[in-house]
């Protein structure tokens, strides 16, 4: 009986190492198991984005310390008096520079808005940014590769349509909308 077993498996165990190293080249690309970094290299286009609370203060998350050296998009949600969560901002760092151009939008500045005018293009538009309260936010992030951060930034700005994003937005907006801020 051993003698009719052993074709069969020889053959199983060549097909599952077929199998499995097909498949393993395709796995080896995701880093730190990040299913957002999966489905985005796969092209899933709909891969859910899990929203995670930033803190209220003090040190960041581990997860958002875990961005440093990488690149991305990242959605801001703000719970509203309402109650509701809408995204109010994406944004996107290929620069490898995630986590300073997430957290700079939780940062409190100490000076007024004025002082900024001209510090740094000579121009009188230039002012820190938005900024968010920490409590009341939930970030989703989702990890890529430089090139592909600036498109996944502006498609989503399209698609979602967040209240303090005014690049890259839709044309068909009325002209006389009030800008919300």
């Amino acid at each position: 009986m051993s003698r009719s077993i052993w074709p069969w498996l020889v053959t199983g165990g060549a097909a599952a190492a077929i199998l499995y190293f097909g498949t393993r080249d395709g796995e080896s690309r995701v880093a730190d198991g990040d299913l957002a970094l999966a489905s985005a290299d796969l092209g899933l286009r709909n891969a859910s984005l899990s929203y995670r609370p930033i803190g209220a203060s003090g040190r960041y998350p581990d997860w958002v310390r875990a961005l440093r050296g990488k690149s991305g998009v990242y959605l801001i949600r703000e719970r509203q008096r309402d109650g509701t969560n809408p995204v109010v901002y994406i944004g996107e760092s290929h620069a490898d520079r995630l986590y300073q151009t997430l957290t700079r939008h939780f940062q409190t500045w100490r000076r007024h808005k004025k002082f900024w005018s001209g510090q740094y293009t000579g121009s009188q538009s230039h002012d820190p940014g938005l900024t968010y309260n920490r409590a009341r936010c939930t970030v989703a992030v989702r990890v890529l590769s430089p090139e592909r951060a600036m498109t996944e930034e502006t498609r989503l700005i399209a698609r979602l349509r967040p209240r303090d994003n005014l690049l890259y937005q839709p044309e068909d907006v009325a002209g006389d909308e009030a800008v919300p801020f």
